[in-house]
């Protein structure tokens, strides 16, 4: 990896940290320019919420003025932590989001979530902006999408449709229940090799429990957080993928 800039795109707020924190320390200590482009960061419309929104606030315990704010409050201290440059685009998460057809919510439940396909023309405004905002000698890294949220598949399909992809990374944690895990599938894809340390672990921990509003949703405690993403950072979990050369 010869690159001196990586651009990591994410999803949501937390999706780079929580699958690959401990790779951004690594190569920021490395001398590597890291940035973290969140592309579904914006603001929300007041009184527009979905009864499936309003579920998430209560569950995250904040009210929708609230959510954006604070989450990109932790995501500028978890960049700190891994040593990444952080930027927030405005697209909404797909919770905010009206069907471009029906003018109705566009999701309404876990199942629609993460089963209904990415709006083509949020795709193609993600991908412009690439190829506006992304220069050359940058090195482009997305989600491979593991889990099939519709934020996620959003941005990987921009991000090929681009052509400038270099790279994918695993999203955690839904990798670990997603039989597409890229660790099964060594014919479709090769790990990029990249040791990480105790310091990149302890990096990785601390930028993720900086997500404070999100934890709940995955763990119990600080402790939990931390045993897991030891555990899978020990069995070869938060690096990086390329696609196999297709013979």
């Amino acid at each position: 990896m010869s690159s001196q800039r990586y651009i990591f795109l994410s999803p949501h707020f937390d999706d780079v940290a929580l699958s690959c924190g401990g790779l951004l320390h690594h190569l920021s200590r490395q001398g590597r320019a890291i940035e973290v482009w969140t592309i579904m960061g914006g603001f929300p419309p007041e009184g527009t919420f979905s009864d499936f929104a309003k579920e998430m606030h209560l569950e995250w315990g904040m009210t929708g003025a609230e959510v954006v704010q604070v989450r990109r409050g932790e995501d500028n201290a978890a960049c700190q932590v891994m040593g990444a440059q952080p930027r927030h685009f405005d697209w909404l998460d797909a919770i905010y989001r009206q069907d471009p057809t029906t003018g109705l919510p566009l999701v309404n439940n876990d199942d629609e979530l993460f089963g209904k396909s990415p709006e083509p023309g949020l795709v193609q405004q993600i991908n412009d902006i690439l190829l506006q905002e992304i220069t050359d000698g940058a090195k482009l890294v997305i989600p491979i999408s593991l889990g099939n949220h519709i934020d996620h598949r959003a941005v990987r399909q921009a991000g090929e449709l681009s052509g400038q992809v270099d790279l994918y990374y695993a999203d955690y944690p839904y990798v670990l229940g997603d039989p597409n895990n890229p660790q099964n599938h060594p014919n479709k894809w090769s790990q990029v090799s990249n040791q990480l340390d105790e310091a990149d672990l302890k990096a990785w921990q601390e930028a993720v429990l900086c997500y404070a509003s999100q934890l709940s949703m995955f763990w119990r405690d600080e402790n939990e957080v931390k045993l897991a993403l030891r555990n899978y950072s020990a069995g070869g979990g938060g690096r990086l993928w390329q696609k196999a050369p297709t013979t």
